[in-house]
């Protein structure tokens, strides 16, 4: 284990030059010039590479230039095997490459992360310790969105129109740009949201791929904390899925308020991993805990 202290960004070239065959990124913050730096110098190399980018597409992160999309749907435009996965809560700083060398950072893929700020990481080669970062970013992104490029470039303009009509608003410009603002920012997080209920690999019944949603949250919540009561679960799982797990909304039949329905949406899940076995209570009752069956927790 090696300290990386600032300015890291040649040690950074370096870990791009190690790449192989493939690499992983994980930065809430990710602006264009590094980002050009890393596309360079993986076009250099011949053969392809696979590149996960992880990071926080979030309407605040975006409207602020705190990570660029524009920059990312060129980088997987340049990179044909770069996709780009949303966390909303993602704070991790993280570089893989292959299987030989992982860095730990409090650097961001910035301009202000690789030659301004005073950052400090660890860069790991052991063989084992790599694998297990690696192993823990998937899973972090497993349960995020995938983003193609041209919704990137989709989101890039919204939150362009999102920047003017702030200006106008410091400006007092229009007392009307407010609620335009609003409903730009809003419709940035719908945008998302529909993309975390399409994501590929699900059915294109929508009801069934929400379903699915749930169930891969519940396995991963139950496979990296034991056996846990529903309501300890839910807490979890909406942060795991926070687009999908929205405290305003009831679920009302007839008139008549049942509680939040994305709460429901846990128990239907619940209910299917268990009539397929995956899924038990020890202690049969409401607040008993649930466990998965040993074997089935990957």
């Amino acid at each position: 284990m090696q300290s990386v202290k600032s300015p890291w960004h040649s040690t950074f070239d370096q870990f791009v030059g190690s790449i192989q065959e493939s690499a992983i990124i994980a930065a809430p913050y990710i602006s264009r010039l590094p980002v050009e730096r890393l596309a360079k110098r993986l076009r250099s190399r011949r053969r392809s590479v696979r590149l996960d980018v992880l990071t926080s597409l979030r309407a605040d992160n975006l409207v602020a230039g705190s990570v660029d999309a524009a920059a990312l749907a060129w980088l997987c435009q340049r990179v044909p095997g770069a996709t780009v996965r949303h966390l909303r809560y993602l704070h991790a700083k993280a570089y893989v490459a292959d299987g030989h060398t992982a860095i730990v950072t409090s650097a961001n893929l910035t301009y202000g992360g690789l030659w301004r700020n005073q950052e400090l990481g660890v860069a790991i080669t052991e063989p084992d310790a790599v694998a297990a970062i690696a192993d823990d970013l998937m899973e972090y992104g497993n349960v995020g969105i995938p983003v193609p490029p041209e919704t990137l470039v989709e989101l890039d303009g919204m939150a362009e129109q999102a920047r003017q009509d702030k200006a106008a608003i410091d400006a007092a410009v229009s007392g009307s740009t407010s609620n335009k603002y609003d409903d730009i920012v809003h419709n940035i997080d719908e945008r998302l949201v529909e993309l975390r209920v399409a994501e590929e690999g699900f059915t294109t019944n929508t009801k069934a791929s929400l379903n699915a949603q749930f169930v891969g949250a519940i396995k991963y919540v139950l496979h990296h904390n034991g056996p846990m009561k529903t309501s300890d679960m839910n807490s979890l799982i909406q942060q795991l899925l926070p687009e999908l797990c929205d405290d305003a909304v009831d679920r009302v039949i007839n008139g008549v308020t049942f509680g939040r329905k994305w709460k429901h949406s846990v128990r239907n899940a619940q209910l299917q991993l268990r009539r397929s076995g995956l899924l038990v209570q020890d202690e049969p009752g409401r607040n008993k805990p649930w466990r998965l069956i040993e074997g089935e927790q990957q």
